[in-house]
């Protein structure tokens, strides 16, 4: 028999799979940025009712900030995934002006610390935090550099859960 570890762990991998190639597809054919967004939310539920509202305002917040800048959007797509929700547009501007303005929402509360926001330029190349020069996201347990943290493992699930829905309500009040 299969364990379910494993199912759930091959749907995200072919989720993931698939927005790879969804973006891929997305620049080459507008020949422009892609914006995806989604969040950071450890364990195997992660669309439940107050992600999926938190999600839905920052994808408002997001669109709000690009029509501030001028920043066309050219496609959008908005799915619920078991990946968690998804958000992706194409947008008419400059890769990394998007990023350091999706940077800034990262930054501006905690609960930006949950937002996955990538930026993908015309030519499908990410655009990273360290290739502007800034330095790597903070883990939101113990503010070491979340990548440290995760690679050794040092928060058990169930903290970095409770964590994450606290900052949502947080941020939702």
């Amino acid at each position: 028999m299969i364990d379910s570890k494993i199912l759930a762990m091959n749907r995200m991998l072919e989720a993931k799979e698939k927005r790879y190639y969804k973006i891929k597809d997305l620049t080459e054919s507008y020949k422009a940025p892609v914006l995806s967004f989604m969040l950071n939310i450890p364990g195997e539920d992660k669309n439940f009712e107050e992600a999926v509202s938190f999600h839905k305002k920052y994808v408002e917040k997001i669109k709000n900030l690009l029509e501030e800048n001028k920043i066309k959007i050219l496609f959008e797509d908005y799915q619920n995934l078991v990946t968690g929700m998804e958000y992706l547009a194409v947008l008419d501007g400059d890769g990394c002006v998007i990023k350091k303005l999706m940077m800034e929402v990262e930054e501006e509360s905690m609960g930006g610390r949950l937002l996955d926001l990538d930026i993908y330029d015309k030519d499908f190349s990410q655009i990273s935090r360290s290739s502007l020069g800034l330095p790597e996201r903070k883990c939101i347990i113990c503010g070491d550099t979340a990548r440290t943290c995760i690679k050794e493992e040092r928060h058990d699930l169930k903290e970095l859960e409770e964590r994450v829905r606290e900052i949502i309500k947080e941020t939702m009040e």
